[in-house]
């Protein structure tokens, strides 16, 4: 097994994804791993709806409606890309935030704690021998997506969990300047 420490630094996303997905068992483990992300308040303001099998195509038909509603002009060869975008994992899971704006604990912190839950998913799905990417884009913020799935307006969709087993070599990762990011206060 890997230390955490080797896994935080060896994460890399994988933009390819195939059968097989995870077991069931697997996808348990990774929705246990995603709940013991920091929570402020205990609030539990992530909600994971795990796509697998035809739902994947049902996912895609409502991406092609939030699509349509953005451009409903656009190209049959747009909508089929759009269409099979849950299609390029065997699993998706669709990470919510959905927040209480009356606690004292701010909803950026209820995002990000949604957000770290994800991260945590990712973690532990190369740790079992999966690969993963997180995706965002158009969907995440699509007026139709956020209806479909019942979001109240302070509500996110933090993301797209894609998992599966990856194709091709895993990619190295980047090597990241910390001088360009970091400063020192205090101690040298």
């Amino acid at each position: 097994m890997t230390s955490i420490v080797d896994a935080l630094q060896a994460r890399v996303s994988s933009p390819k994804l195939c059968e097989p997905g995870p077991a069931r068992h697997h996808v348990e483990t990774l929705l246990r791993c995603a709940v013991r992300a920091p929570d402020h308040g205990r609030l539990k303001p992530w909600r994971f709806v795990v796509v697998e099998g035809e739902g994947r195509n049902a996912l895609g038909e409502l991406f092609e409606r939030a699509l349509l509603a953005k451009d409903a002009d656009a190209s049959e060869q747009k909508r089929e890309k759009t269409k099979l975008m849950p299609l390029r994992a065997p699993l998706v899971v669709v990470a919510i935030a959905n927040v209480t704006t009356s606690h004292k604990v701010p909803v950026m912190e209820q995002v990000i704690a949604t957000g770290v839950a994800v991260q945590n998913m990712q973690l532990a799905a190369i740790e079992l021998g999966y690969g993963a990417i997180w995706r965002t884009g158009d969907m995440a913020s699509s007026s139709v997506v956020r209806k479909y799935f019942e979001l109240e307006p302070e509500d996110q969709v933090v993301g797209f969990l894609y998992v599966g087993t990856p194709v091709g070599e895993a990619r190295s990762p980047v090597a990241q300047d910390l001088e360009s990011c970091v400063e020192y206060w205090g101690k040298g």
